[in-house]
């Protein structure tokens, strides 16, 4: 299936919805992440990502 005019226009307005967190670690902390995140079984390492920050947010908060 090609990617089309009318899809780009949809992913477009999806991504306007969303804001972009970027950073970048050295290749040895990414390692590290990455091992960690699959010993726990995680899907892929933006859900790790997330699992992380929102479990220090959750500390910070409450």
């Amino acid at each position: 299936m090609a990617y089309n005019e009318k899809q780009k226009e949809y992913t477009l307005k999806y991504l306007d919805k969303l804001k972009e967190i970027r950073f970048r670690v050295k290749p040895e902390e990414y390692k590290i992440f990455e091992e960690a995140a699959q010993k726990a079984g995680y899907p892929s390492m933006r859900q790790f990502y997330l699992d992380a920050i929102n479990e220090k947010v959750e500390k910070i908060i409450n």
